[in-house]
């Protein structure tokens, strides 16, 4: 049997992060969180989470960056990574894409089709 599997979110609004991290613990996820670009990256590389849930608009480094940094280092470039994020626009898809991220979901999300998207990411 596999273990739980963990979940890194990486979001500005503490209200998205702390929602988020409720309902996937009640579906048996360990969660981490980060509020900032760059305290995700360093909680990737110490807690080398299963998934990253990364938001675009943040302070100091915004989530395109973050994608783009995981996917260049050998360690973590495989690590399956969902763009949640507020912009919808073809744009910022296709950006999210072309940095690397694996998925994208438009807040306000659906939580089921969320999970749903969490788990194919993790088995692929």
């Amino acid at each position: 049997m596999m273990g739980k599997r963990k979940i890194l979110i990486v979001d500005d609004e503490v209200d998205i992060t702390d929602t988020l991290s409720f309902m996937l613990q009640a579906r048996n996820f360990d969660v981490i969180t980060a509020n900032n670009g760059q305290d995700g990256l360093a909680k990737v590389k110490k807690e080398h989470p299963d998934l990253v849930i990364l938001d675009i608009s943040m302070p100091e480094m915004d989530g395109y960056n973050v994608c783009n940094k995981l996917r260049q280092d050998k360690d973590t470039k495989n690590i399956p990574i969902i763009m949640l994020t507020a912009k919808g626009e073809t744009e910022a898809v296709i950006k999210s894409y072309e940095s690397g991220a694996n998925d994208y979901v438009v807040k306000p999300f659906n939580l089921s089709t969320l999970i749903s998207r969490i788990n194919n990411c993790l088995m692929n």
